[in-house]
C-alpha cells in the first residue's frame, strides 16, 4: 500500500480564510535542555490548512466531531479533473459514481497556496453541481481551493450538508492521484461541540476501503 499526503503544512502566520480573526501559532513552551524537554501549544481555528467541514457547519441539530462516525471520513474515491473557476455539473457527465464514497476535485489552485491570489476567486462547486453530488449517496467531496463556495455565498455548503456529505477543503498534492482506485481518509480531530477540524487528509493507493 502506497500512501499520498494531500495536506498542507500548518505554520505560525499562515493566512487563513477571509474573515477569520484567529491567525495560527505554534509555540514552543520549552526546548530540549539539561532539565527540560520540547513541548508546544496550537492557537489556531478550527477551519485552518487542510480541513474537514461537517454538516453541522451549516445544519443544526447534526452530530458534532466527538460524536461522528470515523467511517464517514473514509472510502473509495475517484479524482476529477476541472478548471479553474466555477466547478459546473458537466465535470462529472458520464462519471460512474455507484461505488463512490468521495469525490476529490483537481484544478490546481494548489500551486497559489501561500500566495496573495490564494484567497481570491478560487474554483467553487456551483449549486446544479452541488445538487448531483449530494443525489450520488456520497460520503463526501474534496477540492484543491479554500471552499465550496465562492467567498460570501453557502449554497454549495447547505446543499451537501443537507445530504449529509463533509466537505474537505484546501487539499493538495491531488496531480499524484489516479482517476480512480484509490481510497481517501481525513481523520480529524475528536473536538466537543466543533463542526470542523484540521485533518491529515491522505490517499491510500491500492488499498480496500
Amino acid at each position: 500500500m502506497h500512501l499520498v499526503d494531500l495536506s498542507h503544512v500548518i505554520r505560525s502566520g499562515m493566512a487563513v480564510y477571509p474573515g477569520d480573526v484567529t491567525v495560527p501559532q505554534i509555540v514552543r513552551e520549552s526546548s530540549h535542555g539539561p532539565d527540560s524537554h520540547q513541548s508546544s501549544s496550537l492557537r489556531l481555528g478550527c477551519h485552518v490548512g487542510t480541513h474537514i467541514d461537517l454538516p453541522l457547519h451549516f445544519l443544526d441539530g447534526q452530530p458534532d466531531l466527538a460524536a461522528f462516525p470515523l467511517e464517514r471520513c473514509r472510502g473509495r474515491a475517484v479524482a476529477v479533473d476541472a478548471a479553474v473557476g466555477a466547478v459546473d455539473a458537466d465535470v462529472f457527465a458520464g462519471l460512474d459514481l455507484a461505488d463512490v464514497d468521495f469525490v476529490l476535485i483537481r484544478t490546481g489552485w494548489e500551486s497559489r497556496w501561500g500566495t496573495p491570489d490564494y484567497y481570491d476567486g478560487w474554483p467553487f462547486i456551483t449549486a446544479v453541481a452541488a445538487r448531483l453530488l449530494a443525489a450520488a449517496g456520497l460520503k463526501g467531496v474534496g477540492l484543491d481551493s479554500p471552499s465550496v463556495d465562492p467567498h460570501g455565498v453557502t449554497d454549495a455548503h447547505g446543499i451537501l450538508a443537507a445530504a449529509g456529505l463533509i466537505n474537505v477543503e484546501n487539499l493538495t498534492n491531488l496531480v499524484a492521484l489516479p482517476a480512480a482506485g484509490f481510497v481517501f481518509q481525513a481523520l480529524p480531530l475528536r473536538l466537543d461541540g466543533a463542526e470542523a477540524s484540521p485533518v491529515r487528509a491522505m490517499a491510500l493507493l491500492d488499498a480496500e476501503a
